[in-house]
């Protein structure tokens, strides 16, 4: 005999063999301790600049139509002496 591992007679063709890694076998590896703090810190630092022209825009589209309606609104003084 005396074949080496790498040089035995035999030949296998057409066959190809994949294999994973043990931290690609694991799903949830790392997901509550490392994955959820993650996305909720790039949550929060992404929000920080938004929430300020947020909520001025609310406040804006709640306070332009109030006004409009005062200013299109009739003065009673103007028609007192109306007969």
């Amino acid at each position: 005999m005396g074949m080496i591992l790498g040089n035995l007679p035999i030949r296998i063709r057409k066959i190809v063999m994949y294999t994973l890694s043990a931290t690609d076998q694991k799903f949830f590896f790392k997901f509550f301790t490392h994955d959820v703090p993650n996305l909720s810190m790039r949550a929060v630092e992404a929000a920080i600049p938004i929430i300020p022209s947020a909520l001025l825009m609310i406040w804006l589209m709640r306070w332009c139509p109030k006004e409009h309606k005062k200013s299109k609104r009739k003065d009673p003084k103007l028609y007192e002496n109306d007969t």
